[in-house]
């Protein structure tokens, strides 16, 4: 009898793996997916999700304190290693964060995600940088590094502990020709 393999309603479609991530994970996956594809398929303009400060401070544009960070560009290869690294790094910290008395895992994270994402705001307008949301990636990334030091990853068949892959990206980010201001943001 031959078994069937990767059959509708085994639990194991792209529905039931994104109810598997915690709360702001998903949100931050399907924000930055829907907003790319909006974006790419000409829906929605670019600028309207860019960080502009002018616009936020005189026409009152709140949605600018999001916007920024759930546009990683349009569709390519690096917006899909960006999207890798949200759904892993991002899964794993919101799993165990550090407690920083917000109330618990998700408060915790969020808190985190507010406090950093104004500093990065603040960052984005000194140095003139529309799109602060890999600054943000970088961020948490970090942050999940420094809370489980000694766990092995692998970064593209090579094993290294975790407190060293913001810097191995890093390296690999300028070795390949990528801006490193962001990630230096991040970090």
């Amino acid at each position: 009898r031959m078994a069937r393999v990767g059959r509708v309603g085994d639990g194991n479609g792209p529905r039931e793996w994104l109810e598997s991530l915690p709360p702001i994970t998903r949100a931050w996956f399907l924000a930055s997916f829907l907003t790319t594809c909006l974006v790419s398929f000409g829906i929605l303009p670019a600028f309207r999700v860019i960080w502009v400060w002018p616009l936020v401070r005189q026409n009152f544009e709140l949605w600018r304190l999001v916007s920024p960070f759930v546009f990683f560009g349009g569709f390519s290869f690096p917006f899909l290693i960006n999207m890798y690294l949200l759904v892993q790094y991002s899964r794993n910290y919101e799993i165990s964060p550090y407690d920083t008395g917000g109330g618990g895992g998700t408060a915790d994270y969020v808190w985190m995600l507010v406090i950093g994402g104004l500093l990065l705001l603040g960052l984005a307008t000194a140095m003139n940088i529309p799109t602060p949301s890999q600054g943000l990636l970088y961020m948490v990334l970090y942050v999940w590094s420094r809370r489980n030091p000694t766990t092995q990853v692998s970064l593209y068949g090579f094993q290294l502990q975790a407190v060293y892959l913001p810097w191995a990206l890093l390296a690999l980010n300028m070795i390949i020709g990528n801006s490193l201001v962001l990630s230096i943001m991040g970090i």
